[in-house]
């Protein structure tokens, strides 16, 4: 959950996906609509589904309990080598080396590695000093050590060297240039794309959901239909096999914008009400409908939580 995410949006997260699923088993049994359920709103669910794979292949192919070491570690969906490092040095206190982004800025800084991430030269620098500093003793200590130091005190902007137990001996600190390490990526500006989210509202308000595709953005997830910007309604209908004699009212909503990290989207949501005479489209195993304030059983992306709140004042014609 840590990946690419603070700890403080992490922790009720984490605490409500360790008493839904607290051992390797509960998690492979579960499926995986409530496996994304418990991520819904932390986002790159990627990593759940990775999860959800790795715990099924540990029952399978290790009897259920997690390996003790990083090639059978790397093995596994979603585990790289600095997080079956981590795995490995601190759960089950063995010699293994991390090199998660607070362990990078930290080592860039102390021995002054230039050189953006994921350059091959670069990238054996880092490895090299992060395993020449690895112990053999006390690993579990010193790995979180490192890594609480670059998450607390050789922070990304204004690096609190004051206090820092190595900065003495630290390069970068030396030569006042710790802003400049590790290098800085420079970002282009990010694409934009449109999409229109089409909401089919019943009389009971409850909004129809399409299941996602199992790859892509939000792969899995339940959502209202999403369609590029210049879709009408009645292409939209005929796509779904909704007759347009079912429409009672369409209504366009307030527009927005959702950023990725490697693009934006810009969200128009098209509300489509139904007649009350009408019988409602037979739901499928990717077509459901679900009340806004019914508790999803299912995953629902950070977008189709935001839409459906929004139906709350618009549920009626």
């Amino acid at each position: 959950m840590l990946q690419q995410t603070q700890a403080s949006t992490v922790a009720p997260y984490f605490n409500r996906f360790l008493t839904r699923f607290p051992s390797v088993r509960r998690l492979a049994k579960a499926s995986e609509d409530e496996v994304l359920k418990y991520w819904t709103g932390l986002g790159y669910y990627r990593r759940a589904r990775h999860l959800h794979m790795a715990a099924i292949k540990i029952i399978e192919n290790h009897g259920g309990r997690v390996p003790d070491n990083v090639n059978s570690l790397t093995a596994l969906p979603g585990i790289g080598r600095s997080t079956a490092g981590a795995i490995v040095a601190i759960a089950f206190r063995r010699t293994a080396t991390i090199l998660d982004g607070n362990v990078r800025r930290v080592l860039s800084r102390f021995y002054t590695i230039s050189g953006k991430r994921g350059i091959a030269k670069t990238e054996k620098q880092l490895w090299a000093h992060a395993e020449a500093n690895t112990p053999t003793t006390q690993v579990d200590v010193y790995t979180q050590a490192i890594m609480d130091l670059g998450a607390t005190v050789c922070i990304r902007s204004k690096p609190r060297c004051p206090v820092c137990p190595l900065a003495t001996e630290c390069k970068a600190h030396r030569q006042g240039r710790e802003n400049d390490y590790p290098s800085v990526i420079e970002r282009r500006p990010l694409r934009v794309q449109r999409a229109r989210f089409f909401m089919v509202i019943n009389e009971q308000g409850a909004c129809l959901l399409q299941k996602r595709p199992p790859r892509g953005v939000w792969a899995s997830l339940w959502s209202p239909p999403q369609h590029p910007q210049k879709t009408t309604v009645s292409a939209f209908s005929e796509d779904i096999g909704l007759p347009t004699t079912m429409i009672a009212k369409t209504r366009s909503g307030s527009k927005f914008r959702h950023a990725f990290s490697h693009y934006q989207l810009d969200i128009e949501p098209i509300y489509i009400f139904l007649h009350a005479s009408c019988t409602e489209l037979a739901a499928t195993h990717v077509l459901r409908w679900h009340h806004p304030s019914a508790n999803a059983e299912f995953g629902l992306s950070t977008v189709a939580v935001k839409l459906l709140a929004g139906i709350g004042s618009k549920g009626a014609l």
